[in-house]
């Protein structure tokens, strides 16, 4: 209807038009075809049609000729045969021969001049006679030598052309004997352009004409003419019928659009309705053809519109409420796993999964740090399995689990989608759910939910994580991952005021690198930051865990040693210092011989402040320098 088409070309319009092309065009290209190539398969045809006439005429005079020929000779010899004085024998031997059929008129002349006649014989300069072949005749002369007679005699037959050539002609077509260039009955320009190409078809006058020799190198020709034949009637005919089959084409074609465009009007506005919100409409199924199918499966989509209108409606209210409890924890914690627990359920609430996780990236694997519906799976190494490669690659993985090349250790699943985790930066973890909707292959909505609600927890992730790395390089020293000098000094406060509410002991070790700046010097900075990162491990290797070593500044490291007294503490200091001189630092290049000197210090509770430890630490280290280096001195206890 006009509400549908919008005042554009309608569809039945469209399909009428396109009919019309598809039955037309190769109407009209087939009648230009007629057009142009009729008039010259015609003038083709009508000249091999005249030369052929033309050749069949020469041979047929030919042959006529040969018997004229044969007559004339049997006539002299018949009249030979007879005395020369006897007129009437003469006579009756040339009425025998013609009444027999040999020729149709026979003539002998003797050496004197007398001649004998029975029928009509032309008088004939040549072979042939001149003139039309339909009402001539074929004169063939030979030549007759009586004995005693000083000049030869000559006998003449005559054959009727007309019954032998008679077929050949007709319906405007003319066939003239040409001998010594003398045609009759033929245009004169007609006959010189025939003569001018002997044996080849001219046209001329309106005419087409051949001119074919009797024999080779004969004087004497078959000249066949007949009018043009140009081939109009036939195009007029043609045309005729084309524009006829146009015209029924074009009602067939309006007919057809018009049975074609209704049920399909029907089910546009139909269509339009449902676009404006009315999901109840439906069509009426009449036929069972293709348009009957398809009002059938346009009724079922409506039906099941309605129904995936009322899951996605529900779905949202679970997306809603599950994005306000993840946006509530994103905003208001700093806890990574309160975080990845909010983002696991809601990506299974709202994609309708049977189960989900989430691996975080450690080094080359990934580990489970959040599930939901499955136990908790086993670390995956980067690149194997689904979610192994999308940690390598970055890049979503959705669908069946064999296709994606998942792995024997994954949870099985008929499908699975799997979203990279990201902040601004690398690939932090995946998040993975197990049969959304069911086990159904994962819709595009589905996957883009998931992929915006990765984006977020990627974000969220990597801001937690950004933060405790804040948090440990507030406490750690950055070259050799021990704790800091402020981490150091909170840390024996600690010790300190625990030591004197309990009453134990706590021992501290000032350690610092012989001639660290030989080190420097010899083999560069770099060299140098490498073997104080090295030293730091070998020191870190020899004390307990409860024991806190830490960077004290340039060269020196700290060693704090709780409930550790003198004997315990000059044992820790021999084996540090043992550590580091029995090996030489190869990290980083050519090895390096090292040793430090320590000072040893013991708090006794209530006798003395943390910093007071410090300087009698401190001094007992100097002590140890002043001795030689590559040893350790203790500090004597404070005064009372």
């Amino acid at each position: 209807g006009d509400d549908l088409t919008g005042g554009r070309v309608t569809l039945r319009t469209r399909l009428l038009v396109a009919f019309l092309a598809v039955v037309g065009v190769p109407l009209l290209v087939g009648l230009a075809l007629l057009a142009t190539t009729l008039p010259r398969a015609s003038a083709e045809q009508q000249e091999r049609a005249v030369l052929a006439t033309g050749r069949l005429a020469a041979a047929l005079v030919v042959a006529e000729c040969d018997r004229a020929r044969a007559a004339a000779e049997a006539a002299g010899r018949a009249v030979l045969a007879v005395p020369a004085d006897d007129v009437a024998a003469q006579r009756a031997s040339l009425a025998s021969l013609v009444d027999r059929g040999v020729a149709d008129g026979l003539r002998v002349v003797d050496a004197g001049g007398r001649a004998t006649q029975v029928g009509e014989v032309p008088v004939v300069r040549g072979e042939c006679t001149a003139g039309a072949l339909t009402g001539g005749s074929v004169v063939a002369r030979a030549q007759l030598q009586q004995s005693g007679a000083t000049a030869p005699g000559e006998a003449l037959a005559a054959v009727s052309a007309a019954d032998v050539l008679g077929d050949l002609a007709g319906d405007g077509r003319q066939l003239v004997l040409v001998e010594d260039g003398r045609p009759g009955g033929v245009p004169a320009a007609v006959a010189r352009a025939a003569l001018a190409a002997p044996g080849s078809p001219v046209r001329a006058e309106g005419r087409v004409a051949v001119a074919v020799p009797l024999r080779e190198g004969s004087p004497a020709a078959v000249l066949v003419s007949e009018r043009v034949e140009d081939g109009v009637d036939v195009v007029r005919g043609g045309l005729g019928v084309v524009l006829g089959a146009v015209a029924l084409a074009a009602v067939l074609a309006w007919l057809l659009a018009r049975a074609t465009t209704r049920p399909l009007e029907e089910l546009g506005g139909a269509a339009a309705r449902v676009a404006a919100g009315d999901l109840s409409s439906t069509i009426d199924v009449r036929t069972r053809d293709e348009v009957g199918v398809l009002a059938g499966a346009f009724n079922a989509m409506t039906e099941e519109l309605r129904d995936h209108i009322g899951q996605l409606e529900a779905g949202r209210d679970e997306l809603r409420a599950g994005l306000a409890r993840l946006g509530e924890t994103l905003g208001a914690t700093h806890d990574l796993d309160r975080i990845l627990d909010v983002v696991v359920e809601t990506a299974v609430v709202t994609s309708g999964a049977r189960a989900g996780a989430v691996l975080l990236r450690e080094g080359e694997e990934l580990r489970p740090a959040a599930a939901r519906g499955l136990a908790v799976p086993g670390a995956v190494r980067v690149g194997e399995g689904v979610a192994g490669r999308v940690a390598r690659t970055g890049v979503l993985a959705a669908g069946r689990p064999a296709d994606l090349g998942g792995s024997p250790a994954e949870p099985a699943a008929d499908a699975v989608v799997a979203v990279p985790l990201r902040g601004t930066g690398p690939v932090l973890g995946v998040l993975v759910v197990l049969d959304p909707r069911g086990g159904a292959a994962p819709s595009p909505d589905d996957v883009a939910t998931l992929t915006t609600l990765a984006g977020q927890a990627g974000l969220a992730v990597e801001n937690v994580l950004r933060h405790r790395d804040v948090q440990r390089l507030a406490v750690t020293d950055e070259l050799t991952g021990l704790a800091n000098y402020r981490s150091f000094l909170s840390t024996l406060d600690s010790e300190v005021e625990r030591a004197a509410r309990y009453g134990r002991p706590v021992g501290l070790l000032l350690l610092d690198v012989d001639h660290f700046k030989d080190v420097n010097d010899t083999y560069g900075h770099q060299r140098g930051d490498a073997v104080l990162a090295e030293l730091a491990g070998r020191v870190a290797a020899q004390v307990r865990d409860v024991d806190t070593v830490a960077r004290y500044g340039g060269e020196e490291l700290v060693v704090v040693l709780p409930e550790t007294g003198a004997e315990g503490a000059e044992l820790t200091a021999e084996r540090i210092r043992c550590a580091v001189r029995d090996r030489p630092f190869a990290d980083g290049g050519l090895p390096v011989a090292v040793t430090v000197s320590l000072g040893v210090a013991v708090h006794e509770p209530g006798r003395e402040t943390a910093d007071a430890l410090v300087r009698r630490a401190d001094e007992a280290l100097y002590r140890a320098k002043r001795a030689g280096r590559d040893t350790w001195r203790a500090a004597p206890a404070p005064q009372a």
